[in-house]
């Protein structure tokens, strides 16, 4: 049977050619029509953006905001780094001509043939006095550093034994990092009348120094004041925050506030009358009613601070924001007072925000102070764990986030209605017991989160970390119930002499200069907990 030959898919010559030149025509009349088309358009193609669909939008614009911020303050930092650098090459041509004026005035003068030398010598070597110079400033720098050194020394051995939380934004060491916020801190307390200390609702204790209390209370005489405000108080049941708040009135005048408004599909308790609005109008009366009362021809300086990450800053933005504007300082994030973050180390130096004549506040850098648990020793692990559990740390500098979901998962095991809740965050069914709780727990969530490595295998650490972000943000619940007193302790307190002084009457005292009775933001009794989804 003859093959019947198969036709070439093969052109012409003559046909390739026409369709090239037909091709190479149109875009001449393309070209031809563009450029007698008034309207401009961009070779550029535009991004089309982020889609409104896209579940993570305001995450992402969140990110993308937080990274712009980032660069800005990173080049402000440059910028101002270079001015010091130039500064400092400046500086020891004008400081030679004092010293040899002073030289002059103590030595014999010179005749004309001396000073002839000494101006042939400085123009053969001109060197020679920048380099003097510029020894001896390394020499007051060097003294400078043991002088810090020695403070240091002081401060961890006295009452301000601080130590600050690394920051994204402060490329230098911890150690220099420690020392800058310690001096902002200590300007704070000199320089303020009153004292906010922001505690963080859902562990008021764990976020409190009774070191720091002690050393306020004894500024000045005792002449300064210290308000206790508990932030975030949206993330606990209104039970809860009325219990935290009789047993923090025992110590210092103490007013709830909910300074900003929660993170996206937070789980939050609706407490009625208690608003981002109501709560900082009441702080923000007390704090004029002292200044009106003091009488005093300057303004009143009022010192923000705490822990990072428990408010501070946004607490200013909550003051700032009743009276319809930003203070005086100016910041880019959305034309508040000052910038605030998810993350730690947002606020790296001190700010003073002006609210009126007579009335200022000063925010300053979070520092993680001694903690509060007195007497009780425990490992540089377990700390690390309890500080990234109150979101001191950033993020990005945490090295093993394992023990942290460890030590959650331990304080929420104590209630079964708290387990059931997490376990219905990432839809898990109930955890084994029989082995590892935490090894277990963080699998399934790599599994529902997508938190997978090469080969389908979890990735634990990612895990970990994408459960800390749920329990910062407020999507998990959890909170650390206030201690009980009895019967017997109450009245051993009450007849003991504490060492400063009797709470109690401070505590009426100064809720007097406030005009504090009224203000406390008390629901009523047997207020039932509504659920924010």
């Amino acid at each position: 049977m003859v093959k019947i030959k198969q036709k070439s898919k093969r052109t012409p010559v003559r046909l390739r050619h026409k369709i090239a030149k037909a091709g190479a025509a149109k875009q001449r009349k393309q070209r031809k029509e563009a450029k007698n088309n008034p309207e401009w358009r961009s070779r550029l193609k535009k991004d089309p953006g982020i889609p409104n669909l896209f579940p993570y939008k305001d995450r992402i614009l969140h990110d993308i905001e937080e990274k712009r911020r980032l660069k800005e303050e990173e080049f402000v930092r440059k910028r101002d780094e270079a001015k010091v650098r130039k500064g400092m090459l400046e500086a020891p041509l004008d400081e030679d001509v004092p010293d040899a004026a002073e030289a002059d005035s103590v030595e014999e003068p010179l005749n004309k043939e001396e000073m002839d030398e000494d101006l042939d010598d400085e123009s053969a070597n001109p060197m020679a006095a920048l380099l003097a110079s510029a020894k001896a400033r390394a020499a007051d720098y060097e003294e400078e550093s043991e002088d810090d050194d020695e403070m240091d020394e002081d401060v961890s051995e006295g009452d301000l034994g601080v130590d600050s939380t690394p920051t994204t934004s402060i490329p230098h060491s911890l150690e220099s990092s420690r020392r800058a916020f310690d001096k902002v801190f200590k300007n704070v307390l000199s320089s303020a009348d009153i004292l906010l200390y922001v505690l963080d609702a859902r562990d008021p204790n764990g976020t409190r120094s009774r070191d720091i209390e002690r050393q306020i209370t004894a500024l000045d005489g005792g002449s300064k004041r210290l308000i206790l405000i508990l932030n975030k108080i949206d993330l606990v049941p209104p039970p809860v925050l009325k219990n935290w708040l009789t047993h923090l009135r025992r110590y210092f005048p103490t007013l709830p506030l909910r300074a900003s408004n929660p993170a996206p599909n937070a789980r939050t308790f609706d407490h009625k009358a208690l608003t981002v609005k109501g709560t900082s109008e009441t702080l923000l009366r007390a704090l004029k009613t002292y200044a009106s009362g003091r009488q005093l021809k300057r303004s009143i300086s009022v010192g923000v601070v705490g822990y990072p990450n428990v408010g501070k800053s946004s607490v200013i933005n909550a003051l700032t924001s009743r009276l319809g504007g930003s203070g005086n300082a100016g910041s880019r994030n959305n034309g508040t007072a000052c910038p605030v973050g998810a993350e730690a180390g947002v606020t790296t130096a001190l700010r003073e925000v002006k609210i009126d004549n007579k009335l200022k506040l000063l925010d300053s850098p979070g520092i993680v102070f001694p903690s509060a648990a007195e007497g009780e020793k425990t490992s540089r692990r377990d700390e690390q764990a309890r500080l990234i559990l109150l979101n001191a740390i950033p993020p990005k500098q945490i090295s093993d986030p394992i023990p942290a979901v460890s030590l959650l998962l331990r304080r929420l095991s104590s209630s079964k209605e708290s387990m059931a809740k997490l376990m219905d965050v990432y839809g898990l069914p109930p955890l084994m017991t029989a082995g590892e709780a935490t090894t277990d727990f963080l699998v399934q969530v790599a599994r529902k989160r997508g938190r997978l490595g090469k080969g389908g295998v979890p990735n634990i650490n990612s895990a970990a970390i994408t459960v800390l972000m749920d329990w910062r943000d407020g999507r998990i619940q959890g909170w650390v119930d206030a201690p009980v007193i009895g019967v017997a302790d109450a009245n051993k307190r009450d007849g003991a002499a504490d060492e400063n002084g009797d709470r109690k009457e401070i505590v009426k005292e100064w809720a007097e200069e406030f005009k504090l009775e009224g203000l406390w933001g008390d629901g009523p009794e047997g207020g039932e907990e509504v659920m924010q989804e």
